[in-house]
């Protein structure tokens, strides 16, 4: 928890009350409530004739699990109704439920991740009835998997064959309000802004399924 967002240190304010940091107590903007990670390795073994077991032994499968929920997301008015001059303001929430029922948007392929019905602006002189970062992004589920083998050539050489997959379930996990340092022309944050016609609206996902084949001289 805090109440203030570092963006970088020659940023403009990201307060939305003058005099009254308290205003923008709320979740820090990297907070992820759930995340769970596990990694398994399992090694093959087959008992039999020489041949099958000379090709199906020793094989190694390494899944790795990631799911975790999504980051906060501070939503905004997008005009200095408050007349403040911070033009930070936040907008009132009027439903209950901030999310749509159905994600499906107006002019497709998209996907509606906030219902932009649940919020007005705030009237002009006032402050919002939204907390920041009070809304939550998409959550991720990543599956990544690696199989490998090493083959014995003589005393001195072996080869390593192995074969990669990062996002093998191809789950299309939706980029929020962070994305990868450096990678931010790539993966566009979600639009919080009410004023704009995108609002709530995923802007990019991260990686679909990739898949990597290698082989690896040992000597």
């Amino acid at each position: 928890m805090s109440d203030y967002d570092f963006g970088a240190a020659l940023a403009t304010p990201a307060n939305s009350q003058p005099f009254n940091r308290h205003a923008d107590w709320g979740p820090c903007v990297f907070n992820t409530r759930n995340n769970f990670n596990t990694s398994l390795v399992a090694l093959s073994s087959w008992k039999g004739g020489t041949w099958a077991s000379r090709l199906l032994s020793n094989w190694q499968l390494a899944p790795l699990f990631h799911v975790s929920s999504g980051q906060p997301l501070n939503i905004t008015t997008g005009h200095d109704n408050s007349l403040t001059g911070l033009n930070n303001d936040r907008p009132d929430q009027v439903l209950a439920d901030a999310y749509p029922a159905s994600q499906s948007c107006k002019s497709p392929p998209c996907v509606q991740w906030i219902n932009p019905v649940a919020f007005v602006p705030n009237p002009t002189g006032t402050y919002g009835n939204m907390g920041r970062n009070a809304l939550v992004g998409p959550g991720t589920v990543n599956v990544d998997m690696a199989l490998s083998r090493i083959f014995g050539i003589t005393e001195r050489f072996r080869l390593e064959a192995r074969a990669e997959a990062f996002n093998i379930i191809n789950h299309p996990n939706f980029v929020g309000a962070i994305s990868p340092a450096g990678l931010v022309a790539a993966f566009t944050t979600m639009n919080t802004n009410l004023s704009s016609s995108s609002f709530g609206q995923v802007q990019s996902a991260f990686d679909p399924r990739i898949l990597q084949f290698a082989l690896k001289l040992h000597f």
